[in-house]
């Protein structure tokens, strides 16, 4: 019994599809880090494998609710015990090697391109602070809305239809472009450091 066990575990390996891969290992890096990462780096791992996954299913303007709906099927769920995760861990390293990097992430160029992916960012991450801050810790919160309310103020109805992006579909796509675009650039708290918010 104990062999058939140990048996399972070594050959416990990701899917092939990637998003059923990214799945797997958005619950895999929570549970391997568990205890060790702080709550905002797993929250920033597990939601970099959700936008993969969102990515693979080849969502577009659609993202942030696909990404909504993904992140409560994800952790509703847990497919993947203790044991599993510690052989699938490495593996998750390898394929999605930037869920776990603590190097900042290399924005856009452009400012106004770097502004929306740090607003799309920045929002996606309160909602987590926002979370931790109900617990009594509301420093990742404070850091997050400090660098959130200034790139809210620049980016007015005014300036966004002067770019043509007058509706909110509009924005919402390429909010969502710029976000799908950054899967490639780092993870959210690396993308988060790089938009200047550091210490959470």
């Amino acid at each position: 019994m104990l062999t058939l066990f140990a048996l399972s575990l070594q050959t416990a390996t990701l899917d092939a599809d990637g998003a059923k891969a990214a799945r797997t290992c958005a619950q895999t890096l929570v549970i391997a880090g568990t205890g060790t990462e702080s709550p905002m780096r797993l929250t920033s791992q597990f939601t970099h494998m959700a936008m993969h996954a969102a990515k693979a299913e080849g969502v577009g303007a659609s993202f942030f609710e696909r990404l909504n709906t993904l992140s409560e099927e994800i952790g509703k769920e847990p497919t993947v015990s203790l044991e599993s995760a510690k052989v699938l861990a490495p593996q998750c390293d390898r394929r999605f090697p930037l869920a776990r990097s603590t190097a900042p992430a290399r924005l856009p160029k452009d400012p106004f391109r770097r502004d929306v992916l740090c607003f799309g960012t920045l929002s996606l991450l309160q909602g987590a602070a926002e979370e931790l801050s109900k617990d009594g810790d509301s420093t990742a919160l404070d850091k997050i809305a400090a660098k959130l309310k200034p790139l809210s103020d620049k980016l007015t109805d005014d300036e966004l239809k002067k770019r043509g992006l007058g509706s909110d579909d509009a924005f919402l796509k390429l909010l969502s472009d710029e976000m799908l675009a950054s899967i490639g650039a780092g993870n959210p708290l690396a993308v988060a450091v790089a938009c200047g918010v550091t210490g959470i």
